[in-house]
């Protein structure tokens, strides 16, 4: 069908809607760009000028006159709360890059540029961001459109300039990047949107084709931030979120003088449905650190560059009165975190290792059946690229797994209720017909116990290792400090592969009450000579209450 594309007059947004175009026609439809007169010419999240909302409304107007069938948003345009009636968004694109880049003058990294260069910027994100990597540094707000901002590039005026590196891809100006910058994005940087009237089904049905559910997702979590913060894109506030079998978001709010900062990353099973809920509990537990002192309206009116470094905890602060047992949990936040806290522990988490991939062939083609052990194996999976062949039966070990796998998009013909467990999955599966074969992809430290209980029930069984859990590079220097110093009562170890972890990197101290999630776990923290107070009689909610009675018992709070 024939579509009008409404596109604001900018070289990057007529750029960007070109992109868009393309792929429209390369799903069978004839596209016509129509620029869209517009009040401003770039967006800009600075206290003065801050545009977001002007650009939206201005494309949505031309979409209610009927000027175009579809506008084409940046995600940071978008209003965070605003639902207009009569309009809908079918698609949000398969992401660009995220990053902030730095362009130099001299082409130059950040680190190279001499002492108080002149920076431009458009965000008191990236100003606070960088100012704590280089206190010494000038920072300009600089408006226009992103080619204007180029132009100031010259002795006298900017030595630098920060930019979004999909704006600059999208000119062709990949070359003039000097870095890629270390810092947490603005929600939603790299994405577009597409949106039109909901009354148009054949419009809608024609740009739906284009929506990338992955990044819908990760963009809804990462705007959540900042409505779970009740603040706008003016505050400094940072998010990022990844998909790895769970979304990973990690976030973080961060003084506008560069001297502290709180950032936090948390890991949950989501859908779709549920992304803006963990952003909200990533709001939530910055709230709790009291991040919003960093964006209070008299701080973003009275902007302050001075101060000394002194970065925020990642760990909550307590008073005087908290008298909970207190727990660290060395995984990312999630369900278990909420379930300890729920019986009255205190709880903080941090990661000792991370998934690797590793060298690995795939063998699914060969099987009756794939096993799905972990969320982290979707995350290799889709690492690889490897997709399910669509003539295997699936199965997935636990609840958690079985909604990280349909929201792949494929069918679970078999996962039991409840926490990831080898013996009930085994249990769940009949007895094998004839010949059945059976693939498990999973992590090279899977215990041998499913592909055991699944040949004990006449299925021939091949492991596919395709991913590894590997220590963490370094610790957060923070999280070795306070180990080092007893701020932790008790500490739960989730896997066996978590024992190694931290015995090299936490070294086991003496007082520190050690749990284990299963039998698996205890055993590889025994090798390691570190003493097992207590074992989960089963890995559910039961099992939690059953570890927090004996922690409580043993530290003398029942």
């Amino acid at each position: 069908m024939k579509l009008r594309l409404g596109t604001r007059g900018s070289a990057l947004a007529l750029a960007r809607s070109e992109v868009v175009a393309e792929q429209l026609r390369a799903a069978g439809n004839e596209v016509e760009i129509v620029r869209v007169a517009t009040s401003g010419v770039d967006s800009n999240h600075m206290p003065d000028g801050y545009s977001v909302v002007v650009f939206a409304k201005e494309l949505r107007e031309a979409l209610r006159s009927g000027d175009c069938d579809v506008v084409v948003h940046s995600i940071k345009d978008i209003p965070l709360t605003d639902e207009p009636e009569g309009l809908t968004v079918p698609a949000v694109l398969a992401r660009g890059d995220h990053r902030d880049a730095l362009v130099t003058l001299k082409g130059v990294a950040l680190a190279a540029l001499p002492r108080k260069s002149r920076i431009g910027v458009t965000s008191l994100r990236r100003m606070a961001q960088l100012r704590a990597l280089r206190p010494d540094l000038t920072f300009v707000d600089v408006g226009g459109t992103l080619e204007e901002r180029l132009r100031r590039l010259e002795p006298g005026d900017l030595d630098g300039v920060v930019l979004s590196a999909a704006g600059l891809k999208a000119l062709g100006l990949e070359d003039r990047i000097a870095e890629y910058l270390p810092i947490l994005p603005a929600p939603g940087q790299g994405a577009l949107a597409l949106e039109c009237r909901s009354g148009d089904e054949d419009v809608v049905k024609a740009v739906a084709v284009l929506d990338d559910i992955e990044t819908r997702i990760c963009i809804d979590a990462e705007r959540a931030v900042l409505t779970g913060l009740y603040t706008t894109y003016v505050a400094p506030v940072g998010a990022l979120a990844s998909r790895r079998g769970i979304l990973s978001l990690k976030a973080g709010v961060f003084s506008i003088d560069g001297t502290k900062r709180v950032v936090l990353e948390i890991g949950l099973p989501t859908s779709e449905l549920h992304a803006q809920r963990t952003g909200h509990n990533v709001a939530n537990a910055l709230l709790q650190r009291k991040a919003e002192r960093f964006f209070a309206p008299d701080v973003i009116e009275n902007i302050d560059l001075s101060g000394e470094h002194d970065d925020e905890s990642i760990f909550i602060d307590s008073g005087e009165d908290d008298d909970r047992i207190r727990v660290l949990l060395p995984r990312q936040e999630g369900r278990l975190a909420q379930t300890l806290r729920a019986n009255g522990l205190r709880v903080d988490t941090a990661t000792l290792q991370e998934a690797k991939l590793l060298p690995a062939d795939n063998i699914m083609g060969w099987a009756d059946w794939v096993v799905i052990p972990s969320g982290q194996t979707m995350w290799a999976l889709r690492e690889r690229g490897w997709d399910i062949p669509s003539s295997k039966k699936i199965a997935a070990m636990g609840t958690t797994t079985q909604q990280i796998v349909e929201e792949a998009g494929y069918t679970v013909d078999i996962s039991p209720d409840g926490t990831a467990s080898s013996a009930r999955l085994v249990e769940a599966f009949p007895d094998a017909e004839g010949e059945q074969r059976v693939v498990i992809v999973c992590a090279d430290q899977l215990s041998t116990k499913l592909e055991v209980g699944l040949r004990q029930k006449g299925y021939t069984v091949e492991r596919c290792e395709i991913y590894t859990m590997a220590d963490v590079d370094e610790l957060y220097p923070e999280l070795k400090e306070k180990w080092d110093e007893g701020a932790w009562d008790a500490i739960l170890l989730s896997q066996p592969s978590l024992a190694g972890a931290y015995a090299n990197l936490l070294g086991h101290r003496d007082g520190v009450s050690v749990l284990a999630w299963d039998d698996d776990t205890a055993a590889a923290l025994k090798e390691f000579d570190v003493p097992v107070l207590d074992v989960a009689t089963t890995k559910d909610t039961y099992g939690v209450a059953g570890l927090a009675r004996t922690l409580k018992k043993q530290h003398g709070r029942s």
